[in-house]
C-alpha cells in the first residue's frame, strides 16, 4: 500500500471469509477480499486474475515483501516492451532466521543474472527463470495465456513454458524489487507438483509442442544423455508424449549397460558417428559434467537449442 505508484487496487485472494482479514487492514478502499473459487493455489490464482479490474496485474505471495518502486519500475518495463511481455525482477531470498542455504544463494545469483529476453528463453528448459511472486504483465497479456492450469507440475512453470511457447517477450528489472520469504512450508517443499520427476514431466510437454521448433512431435529421434533416475524420467515423460526416444549415451566404463528401458545405452563416439539429425537430450545434473559435455556439443558443432539441450 505504500508503493511509489499509487493508483492500484490490492486483491487478497483467501481460502475462506476474508472480512475479518479486511478488518484489521487499515481502512482503504484500494483494498479488496476475495474468496478464491476453486482450491488449492490455482483456484487462488485464478480467482484473483478473475476480480482484478486494472490495466496491469501484479502478483506476489502474502509472505514475500514488494520493494516501494517495485511498480512503478515494472509498469516502466511494460510500456517499453509496447505491453506485450511479462515482466519479472530480480529477487532477494530471504528467511526469519536470516539462515541462506548455499543451493538458494546459487539460485538467487542465477535468477538475478538473467534479464534480457534472449537469456530467460534460453534458460526456459533449465529451471524456471522468473520467480513466480515477482510477475507483472499487462491485462491481455493474462487474458491471452489462458490463466493457471493443473497439469500434475508446477503451475508458474508452466506458465513460464506456455509464455516461452507463445514467444511472448520475458524480461526483468536490473535492481532488486522483491524480497522472496523462504520457509520450510513452502510449497515447493511440501507438494509433489514441484518435485523433480514433475519438473521434467513439464519440459517434456513442452518440448514435444509444435512450437517448441525442435520437430519431437513429428517423430524426429531423441537421445537421452545419462542412465541415472534424471535419465529415466525424461524417458518416460517423453514416452507420454509420444516422443521418439532412440536410446541413452553413456561415458564409457569398466562395467558398461547395453539397455535402459529396453532401448540401446551407446557411447559418445557411436553418438559422434551415428547421430544423424536426432536431438539430444542431457539428463545429467553435476555441474563438471556439464560443462564438459558442453564442450563436446561445440566441438562436433551442435548448437544448443537446435541440437540439443540441457534438461537436468
Amino acid at each position: 500500500m505504500q508503493q511509489s505508484h499509487d493508483h492500484l487496487e490490492l486483491v487478497l485472494v483467501g481460502k475462506h471469509d476474508v472480512t475479518s482479514l479486511i478488518q484489521r487492514l487499515p481502512d482503504d478502499d484500494r483494498i479488496v477480499g476475495v474468496v478464491r473459487q476453486e482450491p488449492g493455489i490455482i483456484g487462488a490464482l485464478n480467482s484473483g486474475l478473475a476480480q482484478c479490474q486494472g490495466d496491469y496485474i501484479a502478483r506476489m505471495d502474502s509472505d514475500d515483501i514488494s520493494y516501494p518502486d517495485r511498480l512503478r519500475a515494472q509498469l516502466t518495463l511494460a510500456r517499453n516492451h509496447n505491453n506485450v511481455a511479462l515482466i519479472s525482477a530480480c529477487v532477494e531470498i530471504f528467511s526469519a532466521d536470516a539462515t541462506i542455504g548455499n543451493g538458494n544463494q546459487h539460485y538467487e545469483k542465477w535468477l538475478n543474472s538473467l534479464r534480457t529476453n534472449h537469456d530467460i528463453r534460453q534458460s526456459c528448459l533449465v529451471e524456471s527463470p522468473l520467480p513466480h511472486p515477482s510477475l507483472f504483465a499487462h491485462k491481455s497479456y493474462w487474458q491471452r495465456i489462458g490463466g493457471y492450469r493443473d497439469m500434475g507440475w508446477p503451475e508458474d512453470y508452466d506458465l513460464v513454458l506456455r509464455t516461452w511457447l507463445a514467444n511472448i517477450a520475458m524480461v526483468k528489472s536490473d535492481s532488486v524489487l522483491l524480497r522472496w520469504r523462504e520457509h520450510p512450508d513452502r510449497l515447493t517443499r511440501t507438494d509433489s507438483r514441484y518435485s523433480r520427476q514433475a519438473f521434467i514431466k513439464a519440459k517434456a510437454w513442452a518440448v514435444t509442442r509444435r512450437h517448441a521448433n525442435f520437430g519431437l512431435e513429428s517423430g524426429r529421434g531423441i537421445w537421452i544423455c545419462g542412465t541415472g533416475r534424471n535419465a529415466r524420467y525424461w524417458h518416460d515423460a517423453l514416452v507420454d508424449n509420444n516422443a521418439n526416444v532412440k536410446g541413452f549415451v553413456e561415458l564409457d566404463s569398466a562395467k558398461p549397460k547395453t539397455q535402459k528401458r529396453h532401448l540401446p545405452v551407446i557411447n559418445y563416439s557411436t553418438l559422434a558417428s551415428n547421430r544423424d539429425d536426432a536431438f539430444v537430450i542431457s539428463a545429467i545434473t553435476s555441474t563438471v559434467a556439464k560443462q564438459a559435455l558442453s564442450t563436446w556439443f561445440n566441438q562436433h558443432n551442435m548448437h544448443n537449442g537446435v541440437d540439443f539441450l540441457f534438461g537436468g
